[in-house]
This record gives C-alpha cells, sequence and structure tokens, in this order.
C-alpha cells in the first residue's frame, strides 16, 4: 500500500507524461483534450476512479429493452400467460387506473389481461408453425407493442422508485444465470446487426382488446462505441478504477461489459438494481432492499457510502451520464475533474437540458462536457450535438 501511495504522489508530481494516451476517434475536440489533461492529471493517483452510467452512457442503446425485446421475438417468457396476471398485478397501486392520459380502457389490468390472451395464442401458433411466420401475424404485432406499453408506461403512471424494479417482472420465473445467458444472446444479436433504431410499436386495429390499440416509442438495437471502449480502457490503463451506478438491471449490465464486447468492468464495481429470488433461486419480481438502489437523486448516496469510502472519501475525477437520472451525480461532486454528458437531446427546460445548453453557450463550470453521437452510424461524432435516429414504425399505421 504504501508503495502504490509513493508511486501516486510520483504522478502526482510529474504526472502530465504518464497517462495512458486516450485516442482520438470521433471524439469532439475540446472533450477529447479535456479528457486527456484530467487522465493525464490523475494518472497512477490511487484515490483517482471514474463513475459511469450504463444505458446511453457506455452503450448506444438500453440492454433491457434489447434483452426485452428478444424475449418477445422469441417467445422465450419463462412463466405461463396464466401466471402473468398474479406477476404483474402484484402491488400495483391502482390497476384499473389508466396509464396514459385520454385513453380510459388502457389499465394495467386490461393490458395484462391482453399479453395474457396474445401470449397464449401465440404459444399455439408456435407449437403448429416456424416462428418466423408467428411474429408475421397481427396477434404477435399486438402482444409486441402491448408487452413494450406496459414496460414504459407503468413508470410513467406510478414514478421510476415503483416502475424501474417492477419492469424486471417480464424476466420473473428465470434464474439469473438464465436472465445472464439470455441477455448475451441477445446483445449478440444486436451487435451482430450493427444497427440502432427508434421504434414505435404499434397495435394492429384488427387486435385492440380490452385495452384499446396503443402505441409507444422505445428503443431497439444496442453498441458501444470504439471511443467509449478506448475511454474506459485508457483509465483503467492509468490506474483509474472503474464504476458503473445504473438503475438498471444488474444481470443486465453485467453480461454486457465482462469482456466480450470490448469493456470490462468487474461486477463488484457495478451498482445496480437487485432483483430478490423465490425459493427455486429464480427471479422473483421485486427489488431486493439488502442492496442499495441507485436510481437518480439517490445515485450520490450510493457513491458517497459505497464507492468514495474505498478511496479516503474523495468523489470520483469522472463522472459520465446521458439523462435526466444522472443530473444529480454529474453535480454533487466539488472535487470531481470532468462531468461528461453524451447528448441525447432531454427537454431543454430539465436541469439537464439546461446544464446542456449552458456548456455550448461557455456559461457552465469548465469541468462540464457534452459529447455528441450519430446514432444512424451508431457511433460518436466530432461535435456537441447528436444525429438522432429517424422513427421506425413496428405493427400497423397510427391509430385514429
Amino acid at each position: 500500500m504504501k508503495f502504490v501511495h509513493l508511486i501516486g504522489l510520483a504522478l502526482g508530481l510529474f504526472g502530465a507524461a504518464f497517462g495512458a494516451a486516450l485516442p482520438p476517434g470521433n471524439w469532439y475536440e475540446p472533450v477529447h483534450a479535456a479528457l486527456q489533461r484530467a487522465i493525464d492529471r490523475r494518472a497512477g493517483d490511487p484515490d483517482a476512479y471514474a463513475v459511469f452510467d450504463f444505458d446511453n452512457t457506455i452503450p448506444i442503446g438500453d440492454g433491457e429493452q434489447v434483452s426485452l425485446g428478444y424475449v418477445i421475438d422469441n417467445l422465450l417468457f419463462a412463466f405461463s400467460p396464466d401466471e402473468a396476471p398474479a406477476i404483474f398485478l402484484d402491488g400495483v397501486p391502482d390497476p384499473d387506473r389508466p396509464i396514459e392520459p385520454g385513453h380510459p380502457t388502457a389499465t394495467t389490468r386490461n393490458v395484462v389481461l391482453d399479453c395474457a390472451d396474445l401470449h397464449r395464442e401465440l404459444l399455439a401458433l408456435a407449437a403448429r408453425q416456424p416462428l418466423a411466420e408467428v411474429r408475421k401475424t397481427d396477434a404477435f404485432a399486438a402482444f409486441a407493442a402491448k408487452v413494450r406499453y406496459l414496460r414504459k408506461r407503468i413508470s410513467r403512471t406510478f414514478g421510476d422508485a415503483f416502475g424501474y424494479p417492477w419492469n424486471k417482472r417480464f424476466y420473473c420465473r428465470m434464474t439469473p444465470a438464465q436472465y445472464r445467458a439470455t441477455m448475451h444472446a441477445a446483445l449478440d444479436e444486436a451487435f451482430a446487426d450493427g444497427r440502432f433504431i427508434r421504434g414505435i410499436w404499434r397495435t394492429p386495429a384488427s387486435r385492440p382488446g380490452r385495452a384499446g390499440c396503443v402505441e409507444l416509442p422505445m428503443l431497439r438495437g444496442f453498441c458501444i462505441p470504439q471511443e467509449v471502449k478506448d475511454l474506459i480502457r485508457t483509465l483503467q490503463k492509468s490506474g483509474v478504477d472503474v464504476y458503473i451506478v445504473s438503475g438498471s438491471f444488474l444481470d443486465a449490465i453485467v453480461p454486457s461489459v465482462d469482456g466480450r464486447y470490448g469493456v470490462d468492468i468487474p461486477e463488484a464495481n457495478v451498482f445496480a438494481i437487485h432483483m430478490k429470488t423465490d425459493a427455486q433461486g429464480r427471479l422473483a419480481g421485486w427489488a431486493d432492499e439488502r442492496f442499495p438502489f441507485p436510481w437518480a437523486s439517490s445515485k450520490p448516496d450510493v457513491i458517497r457510502k459505497h464507492i468514495a469510502a474505498r478511496y479516503h472519501g474523495k468523489g470520483p475525477m469522472l463522472v459520465a451520464g446521458d439523462a435526466a437520472g444522472d443530473y444529480a451525480m454529474l453535480t454533487s461532486f466539488a472535487d470531481m475533474d470532468v462531468g461528461l454528458v453524451f447528448d441525447t437531446r432531454p427537454k431543454p427546460d430539465t436541469p439537464l437540458g439546461k446544464l446542456i445548453s449552458s456548456v455550448r453557450a461557455g456559461t457552465a463550470d469548465k469541468r462540464f462536457l457534452v459529447q455528441g453521437r450519430d446514432e444512424t452510424a451508431p457511433g460518436l461524432r466530432k461535435s456537441s450535438e447528436s444525429i438522432i435516429a429517424p422513427f421506425t414504425i413496428f405493427g400497423a399505421p397510427p391509430r385514429p
């Protein structure tokens, strides 16, 4: 330990030449230069560590949405249609409250029952014909739309603190190992495809069900830009420990950063939502309160209690995020060197939107950086502004 601290002291005195070089790639040049200065300044510092959000920060895309799409496409739900109502309605504050304004029939109960009926129908079809043919049916289009609709609208109706753990119920009855294997299969498919899509899923008019026809936007596809891989490796080569603090599902993140896809972060360095398991060791659909809940305003507390304590109470040298839920951890540490924001076009009147605007106007704290991406490539671009992928329609024309 003394030797490590002596090395850290030496690098602190002469450190400008010792940080590993960050390849320029498609970084926006002011961002690249600032990152390199920070790496050179902190290289070898035993108290230096970096914290990244996960979805849409390390990758372009959302890991859980990729895994859900894979499970939908392959009908890999581990529960039966008959079990679905008990799984999805348990604990919902008001199952008969509409989960979309102006759409009174779209209650949690009605959408869950529609999904169960469609799932039952699709399993029967899949027993008689190839899955590729099943996917062409209106029943499948309705199912794909309503499952995604349910996942997103629950959080918007009852809040993320309830919705983030709740939406892991789509993986109930899988063991963590089974889910991680499913995640790997979904990621393999996504990386092979190479695209990132902003989709709109719509219910065909022929299959309204109890809830009626619904539609919603959701992401599809997943890639990790080479520049982000380079940044994480450069930090690690320079002696900076890298952590993930995310409101996503731990078992979705860990397979994504186990080295297989170009990012290698130890599981012990990942702070995310843990799910309870039942007596058979299967995912049970509830957050495990024994573990920290790193969501939005609680992220800085998780960092202070579970990470900074390992580094003499010091804050992270780098915090990286992309969304409103990352604003608190981006702005909570006075000793942070760099706050890196990946531009996902947040609403301009939100705190994160205002921060991005102030960075571009040159009025923000100089520690904050904004990096643009091209979702159509997909990858980074040499700008602070992102190119957003156009919407692709799945399932049906717009509802009346």
